[in-house]
């Protein structure tokens, strides 16, 4: 699985590893497989749409891990208290994210 979540030749490949984990793995891991690649900036096109279709696979992984839909299709509800632990771990997260980015801004000035 890991091998398929840091494929290079695709982020195809990629995407349908994080969406096989949403569908199948046990909900308590879930944040564990997608904590490392919450902030992943490799750009990948979901959509047919190409000005409204490009993300990147972190914002990819963080819409798994918040939403219950994907594409018209239900996602496996997540217990309330994992949804719960997913929210503050991706708070906690983004914080930590903020912070990175300030301190690599004022190392370049």
């Amino acid at each position: 699985m890991k091998s398929m979540l840091d494929h290079v030749d695709s982020p195809y490949i990629r995407v349908i590893g994080f969406l096989y984990l949403r569908y199948a793995a046990d909900p308590t891991i879930l944040f564990e497989w997608f904590q490392p690649y919450l902030y992943d900036e490799e750009v990948v096109r979901i959509e047919v749409n190409v000005k409204k279709g490009e993300t990147t696979i972190g914002k990819f992984v963080r819409g798994l891990l918040t939403s219950q839909e994907y594409y018209g299709t239900r996602l496996p509800r997540l217990p309330a208290v994992v949804e719960r632990e997913i929210t503050t771990k991706l708070g906690e997260a983004a914080k930590i994210e903020e912070r990175a980015l300030e301190h690599l801004k004022d190392s370049k000035m």
